[in-house]
């Protein structure tokens, strides 16, 4: 008599033990794209950004109520409502939390303690920009003075990052109107160009330049 085989059948694993992780991405904000238009007569908020999120339909309308009404209060009012939604929303948007800084200094005429706060909360979403550095920079350069030790590092950081890796930096010295903030900026651009000159011998022709420019 054949005796029927009664041991199992063993089953191949499955490839990575049967399991795929999928990272999945969240997007928590549009940063507003256009950050370096500024008016003759002093800093303003640059135009509206494209709506793609909800958050990013509250950041437009911000925008636009800052640009229609630049020196009316209501439009100050209905831009802090538009961007107190978007913090909402979106609370890790650091072109929101500037943008309250903002507002909040063009309200009470200074860069109070409740526009450092919000300043310094748009560093801690995203300390390097970099959608928000080149307008960011000449904010916070432009309010030197009364800037926290905390943010004046913060912001000297941001702009050796800039300095060393985009475009525009001698330009964006020379259009701060604060002495003591374009001193401040001048100096640690001059530095990033000399630590360039020093380490890359094949661009210090072109560190000196940007040195003689400023």
């Amino acid at each position: 008599m054949i005796r029927k085989s009664h041991r199992r059948s063993k089953r191949r694993p499955a490839p990575n033990g049967g399991r795929w992780f999928v990272p999945a991405i969240l997007t928590v904000g549009v940063l507003t794209a256009a950050f370096a238009a500024i008016l003759a007569s002093g800093l303003t908020w640059p135009g509206a950004s494209t709506p793609l999120t909800l958050a990013a339909q509250h950041e437009q309308r911000a925008d636009e109520a800052l640009s229609n009404d630049r020196d009316g209060s209501p439009g100050l009012e209905r831009a802090a409502i538009e961007n107190a939604k978007v913090l909402e929303s979106a609370p890790m948007t650091a072109s929101a939390w500037l943008r309250a800084s903002y507002i909040r200094t063009q309200t009470a005429g200074a860069l109070d303690a409740d526009a450092l706060r919000d300043l310094d909360m748009s560093y801690r979403v995203a300390p390097l920009g970099p959608a928000v550095s080149r307008w960011r920079l000449r904010f916070v350069f432009e309010n030197w003075p009364s800037l926290t030790p905390t943010i004046r590092a913060a912001a000297l950081n941001e702009l050796r990052v800039f300095a060393a890796y985009q475009t525009g930096s001698g330009a964006l010295v020379n259009s701060i109107q604060n002495p003591a903030g374009r001193l401040a900026a001048k100096l640690t651009i001059r530095h990033v160009y000399m630590d360039i000159a020093e380490t890359d011998a094949t661009t210090a022709q072109r560190a000196d330049a940007r040195i003689a420019e400023m």
